[in-house]
């Protein structure tokens, strides 16, 4: 009898379940055949649902297919430069093919009058904005109005410090005398005019150059080939001189309109944009315009100086 009962314990005890501990909980929480709660599967169910109903939506709201992105002209002049060794050609390829054509042609532009050189420095000064302000509106309409206005004025600064608005010939020694080689309201030389002009061409800038052909009068084709009779620059000043009664040296001394949508044209093709303040006006101008003058510091400051004396006739 006692070893009966004594095997009936031990059996008793095999069968009994041993007490579940922590790492068997896991394992049955991470076995694929553990038992889930009875309210899994209608939770499942439910967010099956969601997907589906999320996915329809999203089809339903599928966006268009993307088309090229439009560039602003604004946008676009600012790199022009880079776009020069991108759409390089020969000189002789310039002036064999016809006028760059613009997807849509900017309407006529209306022909501004000259500042009169005889007037008061505010009405001279006032004049000029005016038609500076006309110009980067028509060249830059989607840029912000601080912007343009900022353009507007660097490009008052240039005149005002080239010509007082009133001479179309630079002076040598004294701003009066005529005997420098520049020639219009903002003055060039001939290698410039005519280096920004070939460099406009292969930049196929379309409205610029359609402007700058409308305004002279001879069309883009007819202006290129004008250019294109200028002097090359040289060391020592050679090419800065206009040959005597070429019409683009007529242009720039009677059409000041002319004169100034070339200075924007020019300034385009210069990487960096026109800073704000006349401190920095200073600085870009001897950077990029000027470029070289026996005394820097000097130069920057009479800029400088010019800048904030036409802005006080302005604004009083």
């Amino acid at each position: 009898m006692k070893k009966k009962s004594a095997t009936r314990g031990k059996t008793a005890r095999a069968k009994a379940p041993k007490p579940p501990t922590a790492a068997r909980t896991r394992a049955a929480t991470k076995s694929p055949t553990a038992r889930r709660p009875a309210d899994k599967p209608k939770v499942k169910v439910k967010v099956k649902v969601k997907v589906k109903a999320k996915r329809a939506t999203r089809r339903a709201t599928a966006k268009p297919a993307r088309t090229a992105p439009q560039i602003s002209w604004g946008a676009m002049v600012d790199s022009l430069n880079a776009r020069v060794a991108m759409h390089a050609v020969s000189i002789p390829d310039v002036l064999a093919r016809q006028m760059a054509s613009a997807t849509v042609l900017p309407p006529p532009l209306v022909r501004a009058a000259n500042v009169e050189a005889g007037a008061p420095d505010a009405q001279r000064a006032a004049r000029f904005l005016s038609m500076a302000r006309a110009c980067v509106t028509d060249l830059h309409g989607d840029r912000p109005q601080a912007a343009r206005e900022n353009v507007a004025r660097f490009l008052l600064h240039l005149a005002w410090h080239g010509s007082r608005l009133r001479y179309r010939r630079q002076g040598a020694r004294d701003m009066q005398d005529g005997a420098g080689p520049g020639r219009g309201i903002v003055p060039f030389e001939a290698h410039r005019a005519k280096d920004a002009l070939m460099r406009l061409t292969r930049a196929a800038a379309d409205r610029v150059t359609h402007r700058l052909g409308d305004i002279a009068g001879l069309g883009w084709p007819g202006l290129v080939r004008c250019a294109y009779s200028l002097p090359d620059w040289g060391p020592g000043g050679r090419g800065a001189a206009f040959p005597d009664g070429h019409l683009l040296e007529n242009l720039l001394e009677r059409n000041d309109q002319f004169s100034l949508y070339l200075a924007r044209a020019a300034l385009l093709l210069i990487p960096p944009a026109v800073p704000i303040g006349n401190n920095n006006h200073a600085e870009y101008w001897h950077s990029f315009w000027q470029i070289t003058t026996p005394d820097p510091d000097a130069a920057r400051l009479a800029f400088r100086r010019d800048a904030d004396a036409v802005d006080a006739l302005i604004d009083g």
